[in-house]
């Protein structure tokens, strides 16, 4: 492996950024386990844990079995030394959530957005500026904001957004992210509402099938509303975002007769073209992704015939290349959760190794 050094006055920063993340993924580890993922001298560990003990960063967990020596301490981190801020922006407000080190939501609170007014037409980003920055400088002065999450209803390019314009429905692109990590110099994450959603939802899947594996998992969750149909990807246990992250925009694909596919399910005038309507979008997802799930959600979404949608699904495909379709009727509560553990692990991000 190349080595990897950091400049002279930042090593002590690069070890400690590298030693807080093996106890972070790792999420207790004794010093032996640190020196071997960071190729740390022990002796630089031992004296960094105990910087990290003194200041309160880390506690000590216990000893691990003696397999002849001295037992091995073990340390993990205090869950109130370090936090995550992330913002849910959505059409007319934005959901807040404070998270610790491990991705437990510790609050939940709802900000309106800003309304754009006649005189400042230009202002596009504004309307969600004003209240993150104001409830943001006030975090920031309390408690020790180690990154921060957003979470969008647009296509994610880098730091920025396209969303449409609610005033004139044009594209527009919106820098939140960029201006939030030049004002405050933290890690930030910023992702697509689906592709959270369904990281959040699979994480849920695990907590209630830990038997599962469920980190390689290849799954799909389609999003109904206001006759829109979106979705979010995962294959082998990664969200598939395509190469202009366009990849889960169902509903702009053509589906005959020159109407989109999200206009013909608006315009289902009964259950029936409904549901063969939303059993052949889950067959193209299964012939291209072959998904072992297909969790459907969304407050347009016709629950009543789910049944029926997956039995149209099982007698329109081999049953290898089918998938079990699964139902959520809160996605507010898999938005949050993907959203926090995606933050959590931006923490400490803020260092970068180059190779010599």
């Amino acid at each position: 492996m190349d080595p990897l050094t950091a400049k002279p006055g930042l090593l002590k920063k690069a070890n400690l950024s590298l030693i807080r993340k093996v106890i972070k993924e790792k999420g207790t580890a004794t010093r032996a386990e640190i020196a071997c993922e960071t190729k740390i001298s022990s002796t630089t560990v031992r004296a960094l844990l105990t910087e990290m003990l003194q200041n309160g960063e880390i506690e000590s967990i216990g000893h691990d079995e003696s397999s002849g020596g001295r037992k091995a301490e073990r340390y993990g981190f205090r869950p109130d030394r370090y936090y995550g801020v992330v913002f849910c922006i959505a059409d007319r407000e934005i959901h807040v959530l404070l998270i610790n080190i491990c991705g437990e939501i510790l609050e939940i609170r709802k900000l309106e957005r800003k309304k754009r007014t006649a005189e400042k037409p230009e202002s596009v980003g504004v309307e969600i500026e004003e209240p993150v920055f104001a409830l943001l400088d006030r975090l920031v002065s309390e408690k020790d904001i180690k990154s921060i999450g957003i979470g969008v209803p647009g296509i994610v390019e880098g730091g920025s957004y396209l969303r449409k314009d609610g005033e004139n429905e044009d594209f527009c692109m919106v820098d939140i992210g960029e201006k939030i990590t030049q004002r405050y110099g933290v890690p930030v994450m910023m992702e697509n509402d689906l592709n959270a959603t369904i990281t959040g939802f699979a994480r849920c899947y695990k907590k209630k099938f830990p038997r599962e594996r469920t980190d390689s998992i290849d799954m799909a969750y389609l999003y109904f509303e206001k006759g829109c149909i979106s979705a979010g990807f995962m294959a082998g246990g990664r969200i598939i975002r395509g190469s202009n992250n366009y990849a889960g925009e169902l509903g702009l694909v053509p589906a005959g007769n020159g109407r989109r596919l999200a206009e013909c399910l608006a315009e289902a005038a009964d259950d029936k073209e409904y549901i063969h309507l939303a059993a052949q979008t889950i067959c193209w997802i299964c012939g291209i992704l072959n998904p072992a799930y297909v969790a459907l959600c969304g407050p347009d979404l016709r629950v009543s015939c789910i049944g029926q949608i997956g039995m149209e699904v099982d007698a329109l495909l081999p049953g290898r290349m089918s998938a079990e379709i699964l139902y959520s009727d809160d996605m507010w509560h898999d938005y949050y959760e993907g959203m926090a553990l995606l933050t959590a692990e931006k923490m400490f991000d803020d260092i970068q190794f180059i190779k010599e």
